[in-house]
């Protein structure tokens, strides 16, 4: 019988969330739990979807997300991050490529929330919502 892995020990927000987004693509439900806390307090919400709050209905969303097997990348634009101490905000535009074929299939805006635990940094919220279109002549960052 295999021993189980120790989990990795993420020493940055920044590695953490590098963790959750080649998980992401490798669909590898264990490696994107293993960027999350464990933690009845988690919470994840996919575009359009509904709010997974606590650790086993966030792997539940994950599983589900993962049981297709259209190949996703991602590319990370206008990161904005707030590290304190012991929390640490993303806030970024996914751009979402699907398919073999690598053109992209949408965007969405993310917010990515970071605690440092004893076993180092994880995810404690991942809210992605789809993002409007945006014409030529908007300025990126307009306010409201």
């Amino acid at each position: 019988m295999a021993k189980p892995s120790t989990p990795p020990i993420y020493t940055t927000p920044g590695d953490a969330a590098l963790a959750f987004y080649q998980a992401f693509e490798a669909r590898d439900v264990d490696a994107m739990m293993a960027t999350w806390a464990e933690d009845e307090e988690i919470v994840c919400v996919h575009p359009g979807g509904v709010r997974m709050v606590g650790y086993a209905a966030v792997r539940a969303g994950w599983e589900q997300l993962f049981a297709g097997d259209t190949p996703l990348k991602f590319q990370l634009d206008e990161i904005v991050v707030i590290e304190t101490v012991g929390l640490a905000m993303q806030s970024a535009v996914e751009h979402v490529a699907a398919g073999t074929d690598g053109g992209e299939r949408g965007m969405a805006l993310c917010t990515n929330v970071f605690l440092r635990t004893p076993s180092g940094w994880r995810m404690v919220m991942h809210h992605a919502s789809p993002a409007p279109a945006r014409s030529a002549a908007e300025p990126k960052g307009a306010l409201h």
